[in-house]
């Protein structure tokens, strides 16, 4: 059997709300694709780009022209925005081509800061105590300073900076404003956790393995410690020197399983697929992990998280390819022409 995987991405394109800068979050995708390509190479399959440019009928006419027995699904949003991420995997599924990575629902339950936090509570799961707001008027009560202000549906750390971090109600209505004025969206407030934070990769599904913990090391001597826009993409910034990422993490045995089970809880509570990463941090006060965020579907470039832990346990870039490609092609009653 001759696999042809298509490799789908959304191309980069200057997004439709923010700041001028957040196209480096977009060029980003590029890096991607281009590893992709390289494991594909090596595993000797054949494959082709589908980028998702202008004009969506069109990627369906090549969809339904080329006929990939699988796609490798990159999309990260549409034509700049970030909100339609969750509908290119629904197009191959009415198409009937299967895809790696998570399903439409997780990926717009996970872009929904405020619905995922909702179901992780609803799971028992630790998280930040958290509001939505349209604008700062009335601050819920039991939410307590210094608090944390990111955009409700955006992530790579768009609209994060060391301004997110507020103390009071002058710089909350000030760092809410902004959200919502410039990304043309709610806010999501949540109390601020002051402790370690780990980066937690899984693969898998049935019976998912979680892949060395990576942590965050800030060196800033205050408070914010925070990964925001500049930490992650400025290289240049005092804000990228200061936040350096170490895996596989130094924790003790009792703190890496409590670590690695909130990890799976969140995984299967929001209904990841293939392979997601888990942002956690560790309440100091009670030696708790709370979950941050969930992220289905994550930054798998050669620099990014993920691929450090992968490095980490010793699996190869393209030994992970494989492996999501045979996950997508079990889902999908196909026959996978390795042995697993």
């Amino acid at each position: 059997m001759t696999l042809k995987v298509g490799i789908l991405f959304n191309y980069p394109t200057k997004p439709l709300r923010g700041e001028s800068l957040d196209y480096l979050a977009e060029a980003e995708v590029l890096d991607q694709v281009q590893a992709v390509q390289e494991a594909l190479r090596k595993l000797g399959l054949q494959h082709y780009e589908i980028p998702l440019k202008g004009d969506v009928e069109e990627v369906i006419k090549i969809l339904k022209e080329h006929k990939p027995d699988i796609v490798v699904n990159l999309s990260e949003g549409f034509l700049g925005d970030s909100s339609l991420e969750m509908h290119v995997p629904a197009i191959l599924e009415m198409l009937g081509i299967p895809y790696t990575g998570s399903r439409p629902l997780t990926l717009g339950l996970c872009q929904d800061k405020g619905l995922a936090k909702a179901i992780l509570r609803a799971n028992n799961i630790p998280t930040p105590k958290y509001q939505v707001m349209s604008r700062a008027d009335v601050l819920r009560r039991g939410l307590k300073f210094p608090l944390f202000v990111k955009p409700l549906r955006e992530d790579a750390s768009i609209g994060i900076t060391r301004g997110s971090f507020v103390r009071n109600m002058e710089e909350l209505r000030s760092q809410v404003e902004y959200v919502n004025s410039v990304y043309g969206q709610p806010a999501l407030v949540e109390e601020y956790i002051s402790g370690r934070e780990f980066n937690v990769s899984i693969l898998g599904n049935e019976e998912p393995i979680v892949l060395p913990i990576s942590e965050i090391i800030f060196e800033f001597e205050g408070e914010p410690k925070i990964v925001d826009y500049a930490a992650k993409w400025l290289k240049d910034s005092e804000e990228y020197a200061k936040t350096k990422p170490i895996c596989p993490a130094k924790i003790d045995e009792k703190l890496r399983v409590a670590v690695e089970r909130t990890a799976l809880k969140a995984y299967r509570a929001l209904g990841c697929r293939d392979y997601a990463r888990v942002d956690i941090r560790l309440k100091e006060d009670v030696g708790k992990p709370y979950v941050l965020e969930v992220n289905p579907n994550p930054d798998i470039s050669p620099e990014a998280g993920f691929v450090r832990s992968l490095r980490a346990a010793g699996i190869t870039f393209e030994e992970f390819v494989r492996r999501i490609l045979g996950f997508a092609l079990k889902r999908a009653g196909k026959n996978v022409p390795w042995s697993s």
